[in-house]
């Protein structure tokens, strides 16, 4: 019996068993609380009033909601670095929107082992897709693993591909398929389709550009919320469309409903895919994750801060997962971030082909099968979350065990909560618990150094020198500029032309200058938020 127990424990392709597929799907800048389902079962003002997520809710109540789940970042091009490749973005070498250091090191995100090469090299069968919003450092995705892509268009998908059909010419997204939520949907039925004829396993990622802005959404959706809020208001007559160019608190109730709408939306969208996996008969061999790669841009109560944000609102999100041998309706209380799933698909895949050694997560396994009963691998990291950014408050958060350090990366000061207890972050225990401070501050200081992590002051000094050279540049062009505009015989298309990238020229040099200043500000901020 004993024996037959641990043959049971095996991995399910020893004995030829159908391989699982996984779908990762991935809103874009969605908050904790912005759903109409919380991620604590027992905590229902956790989910947002107003928003409404059906199928997402459907979602967790077949599968497992996080109640405590990382994004690696507070903005999204890290988070999607860190999430394909299984590592923080200190050690990737991304950690920010416009990384200057990253940029300057000529850092090769192609020496890296994604979650696509991984499934291929444990069973070449699988078929492997990325639809939606990538990641830029990463450039095409087909040279990462996958075999399907959108990326269709001039440059690889990124946050223009939401707002434009074609960014570099600047083509509408037609107005029934706002942030392209349908037409995603549209690709991965189609996808899954194919696998119902192939019969072959697959990873299929579907990377959201809803609900980042620019907001948009169907006019049918935002009409119902339009009325919603204008009868919660008290508005006679309701509330319009025509509000969209207003000003005042009109328009800030149409901003409100068409938020709503989009989120709407997008949930309409992965409910298509979730009812395609359903008559598939895909959906009991799948293994569904769903979160975002940041923390929300609105309010994110009862957390503090939102994207862009150190503190839990910009980096704790919501997380679901559904599939084989995972309890319906559950909750998993223990914390896990999105560098995790890599190597927890390489553990639900059976892979016997060893993992790189420089990877930072574990396999979530042990919870999705025994939720917060499963014993996890031991973390000799913690989580660590650097963010030495030029453009915001710059903080390094770092969570081991139920506390969590903040340090401000320009001042060096600490903060310390218990975020198990105090997930709002309103009790610093700094004062009260030196030892526990300055011990995660050690562990902290010693991560960072065996990855090489960007320092706030080399982050400086980069983004001072990238500016510098972009002011000689255009000093440079207005100086030729006006050379040719002196030029004698100038026909007058040429002459307006040399005028125009003058003007252009003049203003990129204003922008710098004054990108210069606001350098030197923040060197010196010592702002929490």
């Amino acid at each position: 019996m004993h024996n037959l127990f641990l043959l049971l424990l095996l991995p399910s392709v020893i004995f030829g068993a159908k391989a699982p597929n996984f779908v990762i799907i991935y809103a874009d800048d969605l908050g904790y609380s912005q759903l109409s389902v919380p991620m604590m079962k027992d905590k229902p003002e956790y989910a947002h009033p107003l928003h409404q997520t059906p199928n997402i809710a459907k979602l967790a109540k077949r599968g497992m909601r996080f109640s405590s789940a990382y994004a690696p970042s507070p903005v999204c091009t890290p988070s999607r670095a860190s999430i394909q490749f299984g590592m923080t973005t200190a050690r990737v070498g991304c950690i920010s929107i416009h990384d200057v250091v990253m940029n300057k090191r000529e850092i090769d995100m192609s020496k890296n082992l994604s979650i696509a090469e991984m499934i291929k090299a444990a069973n070449k069968d699988y078929v492997t897709a990325f639809f939606g919003k990538g990641c830029t450092p990463m450039g095409w995705f087909k040279d990462h693993g996958y075999d399907v892509t959108d990326f269709n268009h001039t440059h690889p998908n990124g946050n223009a591909h939401g707002d434009w059909w074609e960014p570099q010419t600047k083509t509408p997204i037609p107005d029934d398929d706002p942030k392209r939520v349908f037409s995603l949907a549209r690709s991965s039925v189609d996808f899954l389709e194919k696998r119902g004829e192939d019969k072959k396993p697959f990873f299929l990622t579907i990377s959201h550009y809803a609900v980042h802005v620019r907001n948009t959404s169907l006019k049918q959706t935002r009409e119902r919320y339009l009325k919603i809020i204008a009868e919660q208001n008290g508005i006679e007559g309701g509330i319009s469309d025509a509000n969209e160019t207003t000003s005042g608190k009109l328009h800030s109730l149409w901003e409100k409903a068409n938020y709503a709408a989009m989120m709407e939306d997008m949930d309409t969208s992965i409910g298509l895919v979730l009812d395609k996996l359903k008559t598939a008969g895909f959906d009991k061999n799948t293994y569904v994750i769903f979160s975002s790669d940041n923390g929300g841009g609105n309010q994110n109560p009862p957390l503090q801060g939102g994207k862009a944000k150190m503190w839990e609102g910009g980096l704790r999100v919501p997380m679901i997962v559904a599939g084989p041998g995972i309890a319906p309706n559950s909750q998993c209380d223990r914390p896990v971030a999105q560098w995790d799933y890599l190597t927890t698909l390489h553990d639900l895949v059976g892979s016997e082909v060893p993992l790189p050694k420089t990877l930072d997560g574990i396999s979530l396994r042990p919870v999705l099968e025994n939720g917060n009963a499963g014993q996890l691998a031991e973390r000799d990291t913690g989580f660590v979350f650097h963010f030495p950014a030029f453009y915001t408050t710059p903080i390094t958060s770092f969570r081991a065990g139920n506390y969590k350090l903040m340090r401000q990366l320009n001042t060096g000061e600490i903060k310390l909560f218990n975020v198990a207890d105090d997930m709002g972050e309103t009790k610093e225990l700094s004062k009260e618990m030196p030892e526990k401070a300055a011990e995660m501050v050690r562990d902290l200081d010693a991560y960072l150094k065996k990855v090489g992590a960007w320092t706030m002051r080399e982050v400086y000094d980069t983004r001072q020198e990238e500016l510098d050279e972009w002011i000689e540049r255009d000093k440079l062009r207005i100086t030729e500029n006006r050379k040719q505009l002196e030029t004698p015989g100038l026909d007058a298309g040429k002459r307006d032309k040399l005028k125009s990238q003058l003007e252009s020229s003049r203003q990129n040099l204003e922008k710098h200058e004054k990108n210069i200043e606001l350098l030197k500000a923040q060197r010196n901020s010592s702002r929490w938020f």
